[in-house]
């Protein structure tokens, strides 16, 4: 089965690295955006090693193949002056009346109110070796 393509890879001169326009590059790695598109397809189709188109995406994730089209609608933006009520809200610490006791062979802990708990892991992890 004859398959015509409608873009073709120019032409490569023989003994030299072909030089692709950046338009032909674009193309290439655009096609791959396509959902249920194979590099390995898109690059025998358009006469290209895959590994080349590869290198393609990635200059053109970077921006050096093409700019990255980016889609940003500026705002207008006015800037007032206003006074700012913050209400802060002041919480009275409460009051605990716990009591933690741990021991340990000779070892006796005790602990009133809360405690911090990354000092209180540090200081189990010690009386528990």
């Amino acid at each position: 089965m004859d398959t015509i393509l409608d873009t073709v890879a120019p032409a490569r001169r023989a003994g030299r690295r072909p030089n692709f326009p950046l338009d032909f590059k674009r193309q290439v790695v655009e096609a791959t955006f396509q959902p249920g598109a194979s590099v390995s397809l898109i690059a025998r189709e358009y006469d290209v090693n895959a590994n080349l188109v590869f290198r393609w995406w990635r200059q053109y994730q970077e921006g050096t193949l093409a700019p990255i089209k980016q889609s940003a609608a500026l705002l207008l933006v006015q800037v007032i002056e206003a006074p700012i009520a913050i209400l802060r809200v002041v919480q009275s610490p409460s009051v605990c009346h716990s009591e933690i006791v741990v021991e340990v062979g000779k070892a006796k802990l005790r602990i009133t109110g809360t405690p911090d708990s990354q000092a209180l892991l540090l200081i189990l992890q010690q009386l528990l070796r």
